[in-house]
This record gives C-alpha cells, structure tokens and sequence, in this order.
C-alpha cells in the first residue's frame, strides 16, 4: 500500500469504525417478555379485526406513521368494545418508505390477540413491538381460535413462558382459549395481592 494512501485511508477507516460504533450504540433493545410481564404491563389486552391501515407523514414530514383500527370483539383488559385505534411507527407513503424492526405488521381482515400500551399521549400502540401481536387463525370445521407470532424468530412455543421455537422447527398453532386462560389466570391473581 502507498505511504500517501496509508496515511489518508487509516483515518477514513478510523471514522467510519466510530460512526458504526455510535450508530449502533443508540440502537433500540427489546427485552423478552412472556404472558405474566405482558399481561401485567399492557394497559389493553384485547381480540379483534383490524379494519382498516393508513401510513402519513408527520406535520414536520420527517417521519412516517401507521394508524391501524381495530373492531374489538373481545377485551380482557382495559378498552372496552368498538374501535382501538394503535398508532405506530413506520409505513409507507407513496414510494417512500420507513422500517422500524421487529415492529408488527397488519393487513385488513386480519384478527390478533393484541397486547396494548399508551404512551403519554394516550396513543395505543402494540406492547413490545411484534411480542404483543398474535395472529388468530380460525379452524375452518370447528371455528376454533389458533394463535401464533407471525414474525419470523419470535414463535412460541407453549402460552405460559413464550418461550422460542428452536430454528429449524415447525411454529405450532396454539390454541387462543389456553393463551386468554392464561392472561385471566394472571389478572385474577394480580387483583387478589
């Protein structure tokens, strides 16, 4: 390597080290939740049909956000029946387009268990961003509710610890009665300490 290029390239390679290093240190961390932390710490836990998605651009037109209603067939805490709307961020506008990972993605027509939060301004948003989505497929003969995370690595396993299907591994369907049991279990026992 030339004297001149060594001399200009180790400092390039120092900078953008730093600039990799400060990027990723404002990262954003999730930590694991199972049913018990996010039964305990979701302000709405509730079943429904999501109606309709709407992606805009904020009033400043920096970031873009996602409104998802939401036609509440069932609430096991918090918000009652009729329409929860969940505002999150990230979408897309036109050919514009904001990712935030691990955020939950919603389709209308779809129906989710969802764990919900509010943040200071009262606005709903999922609880730890995909882990409070859990997509309900129903059994075509019985009608039956299924349940499973549909984000791939985030799969569970059983409705007490979701804990993670190992890679390589079939996602099982669970059943949505066991996961409602088990966040009523959890309810009942929070209000009786």
């Amino acid at each position: 390597m030339p004297a001149l290029l060594r001399r200009t390239a180790w400092p390039t390679l120092v900078l953008a080290a730093a600039l990799l290093l400060a990027s990723s240190a404002s990262a954003t961390s999730v930590r694991f939740l199972d049913t018990k932390d996010l039964t305990l710490e979701s302000d709405d836990i509730v079943v429904g049909e999501v109606q309709s998605v709407r992606s805009y651009w904020n009033p400043a037109h920096s970031k873009i956000f996602t409104d998802v209603e939401v036609k509440v067939s069932r609430s096991l805490k918090g918000a009652g029946p009729g329409t929860l709307t969940l505002t999150q961020l990230g979408g897309v506008v036109g050919s514009a387009r904001y990712n935030v990972p691990g955020c939950p993605m919603f389709k209308p027509g779809e129906e989710s268990l969802l764990f919900v939060w509010r943040d200071s301004h009262g606005r709903a948003q999922v609880n730890a961003l995909a882990q409070g989505k859990f997509d309900i497929h129903r059994d075509p003969v019985t009608g039956e509710g299924l349940v499973q995370r549909a984000i791939p690595g985030l799969g569970v396993r059983d409705v007490k610890t979701l804990r993670a299907v190992p890679a390589g591994q079939p996602m099982p369907r669970l059943k949505l009665d066991d996961l409602v049991l088990e966040i009523t279990r959890t309810l009942v026992l929070e209000a009786n300490q």
